[in-house]
């Protein structure tokens, strides 16, 4: 059975050798996956103290059987220029590849958006490769394409989408009814 629970620091190497595992597939050969885990780990790390004195809620869930993580969801709230108030952005949304297809992610989201909305959050913002094969996924669950920006030096197109969380929430629900 697939435990979610929260994930903190000492958790974050694991987090960034999947994040990074996941970014070349992410790229779709569109770029070089020039991610350093030492980099990373120091980004996340400062990202996941600050959160009390940037008045944030940040929120890192791992998917686990026993001890195995099997994937990673972290969430944020908005940025006022990406979405109202009352708004979330998905930071990061990785399975290891032998996990995929299982609800993983599903399960993840499930609980990330369960938790944001239940503090009065009701939209989320999602950057996401233009190019990535996750891209499908988001829109599958009923996110809509809202903008598009480079990044990167102008090398990587980025759709963003947004929807309701509550509306996010039934579609995922309805999937997730097969892995029941």
């Amino acid at each position: 059975m697939i435990d979610i629970r929260e994930l903190n620091e000492s958790d974050l190497k694991e987090v960034i050798a999947l994040k990074i595992e996941c970014w070349t597939e992410e790229l779709a050969g569109r770029a070089s996956n020039t991610l350093s885990d030492q980099e990373e780990l120091s980004f996340w790390s400062k990202w996941y103290q600050s959160a009390e004195e940037n008045n944030d809620i940040r929120v890192m869930l791992g998917a686990f059987i026993g001890d195995e993580m099997l994937g990673v969801a972290i969430g944020s709230l908005a940025d006022s220029s990406d979405i109202p108030k009352d708004g979330i952005e998905l930071n990061g949304l990785w399975v290891y590849r032998q996990h995929r297809s299982r609800g993983v992610s599903l399960k993840l989201l499930d609980h990330l958006l369960t938790f944001y909305r239940d503090i009065g959050k009701r939209t989320i913002v999602i950057y996401n490769l233009h190019h990535s094969p996750s891209n499908g996924y988001y829109r599958k669950l009923g996110c809509r394409q809202v903008d598009q920006v480079y990044q990167i030096d102008g090398k990587l197109l980025v759709d963003i989408f947004n929807s309701d969380v509550t509306d996010l929430l039934k579609s995922i629900g309805s999937l997730l009814n097969k892995y029941a």
